[in-house]
């Protein structure tokens, strides 16, 4: 009896191609028919009539010439899910790639690569010093801060905060502290330093500068990690949440201690502010609590899953 005919659909291009760490699938096969020039969709239906059996990895292992665990490693297969809803514990979102690590590691530096990036904790290139995170539209709009090393500065300590408690706990830091402080200054808080940097990053007057351009978050993320640095203190959010004002007063001078005020805050804006600086931890710990209760689920299920045998489903590696 015969063998059954097996057709050898996909074949080796020409022009092998190593993907980017982190890359998305449709970035890579986007780079990959721009490097053999021929159309993507010629790459994911190279014939009309007949079909692989060879499943998504295997496919992209054969055109690029690249071992299946360098594929496996490299490309998360979040492809599937919805684009713009963060994935995994580390809230993976779809962002352009520092251009100058591309241009390192392609030796192209008009590439342009999408990668899946931390929505909350990637937000500057620490080995360029660039700022590749929040309202980045496009590699050309990621600018360099050789200038304000404090923001790099910001980076790393916002890394070390993630790797001491988790990102069941940074998460939210990181979401409620940067809407607190877009908010607080439009209620009139004022810091120096804040003003100083965005002066540097856009010369031109600050009423010139688009409220949603990169150089606005940059300008105050250092604020935002020093707020996140007090919130993820079990110490000091326990004394934000409770009820014994003295404890609660304790927290407030700290956060004016390391963050001062330089122009009164409006009267109406005296009262939102004390109240949002309870609310912030309430919602932090509620949050916090939630996903550590879901993570020891989890945690449950992985090992389950390796007792009996499977494969446990890989999830984003932080870059810290």
């Amino acid at each position: 009896m015969s063998a059954r005919f097996e057709p050898i659909v996909f074949r080796p291009l020409p022009r092998p191609l190593k993907p980017f760490p982190q890359e998305t699938e449709a970035s890579f096969l986007n780079r990959l028919a721009a490097a053999n020039a021929m159309p993507v969709r010629r790459l994911q239906q190279p014939s009309l009539w007949l079909t692989s059996r060879l499943d998504p990895t295997d496919q992209l292992s054969v055109l690029s010439g690249q071992p299946r665990t360098s594929i496996q490693h490299a490309i998360p297969r979040w492809e599937k899910q919805a684009w713009n809803l963060p994935q995994g514990p580390f809230a993976a979102t779809i962002r352009w790639a520092c251009r100058r690590c591309v241009a390192r590691r392609t030796g192209n530096p008009d590439q342009g690569v999408m990668v899946w990036m931390s929505k909350h904790h990637d937000q500057v290139c620490v080995p360029h010093r660039l700022w590749i995170g929040r309202a980045v539209e496009s590699p050309a709009t990621q600018f360099d801060l050789a200038d304000l090393p404090e923001i790099v500065a910001a980076q790393q300590r916002h890394y070390r905060l993630l790797r001491r408690h988790g990102p069941h706990v940074l998460n939210p830091c990181y979401a409620q502290c940067s809407l607190f402080w877009h908010v607080l200054m439009q209620h009139g808080y004022r810091i120096s330093d804040r003003s100083r940097r965005l002066v540097r990053l856009q010369p031109r007057p600050a009423r010139s500068v688009r409220p949603w351009d990169p150089k606005r978050y940059a300008a105050v993320y250092p604020e935002i990690v020093t707020t996140m640095a007090l919130y993820a203190s079990p110490h000091w959010r326990r004394l934000a949440t409770s009820t014994n004002e003295e404890d609660f007063q304790a927290f407030h001078a700290e956060f004016t201690r390391q963050l001062p005020n330089e122009s009164p805050l409006r009267t109406t804006a005296k009262p939102w502010f004390i109240q949002q600086l309870r609310t912030i931890a309430h919602t932090i710990q509620e949050a916090a609590g939630q996903s550590a209760s879901g993570n020891t689920a989890a945690a449950r299920t992985v090992a389950h899953t390796k007792r009996v045998g499977l494969d446990a489903p890989r999830s984003l590696h932080s870059r810290t």
